[in-house]
């Protein structure tokens, strides 16, 4: 009797063991996983993509740029009342830390670039910059 409880759980595990659905395609599985890497791989080199000194091409701030490993680095901007972008950059992203406005060449901070005086002024500049032409003027409210 004893045996066939055992013989019965047994049965039991190799079915719950078999019970997850298969793959559609198993084919499919190793071309996403290759379009994956290959659409990494087309990542400019963030070090390539900010070089101080220099105007910043290739830079997709939707898709990034890659680190050293090769690792998508997202580098948020700091959108300016007249309508560029401000990129302060970190060196976590291979690239030296610094900073780009739209329009203008990289910049590079010695230290921590939210203590950098030049940040700060690029920073300041961005965010009290007059609205660009055609933009909405802020409302009046009446109180």
């Amino acid at each position: 009797m004893r045996a066939g409880h055992v013989i019965g759980a047994f049965a039991l595990v190799a079915l719950a063991g078999c019970s997850s659905p298969a793959p559609a395609d198993d084919a499919a599985a190793p071309k996403a996983s290759a379009a994956t890497v290959e659409s990494q791989a087309a990542l400019p080199a963030c070090s390539d993509v900010f070089v101080p000194d220099k105007p910043v091409t290739g830079f997709d701030d939707q898709t990034g740029c890659a680190n050293k490993e090769g690792v998508v680095q997202s580098i948020a901007a700091i959108d300016c009342p007249d309508g560029t972008r401000l990129w302060p950059v970190d060196a976590t992203t291979g690239a030296p830390a610094g900073y780009w406005r739209q329009g203008q060449v990289f910049r590079v901070v010695k230290g921590e670039i939210t203590t950098d005086k030049d940040y700060k002024e690029a920073y300041e500049s961005c965010v009290n910059a007059p609205p660009a032409a055609g933009s909405p003027a802020p409302s009046a409210s009446a109180g």
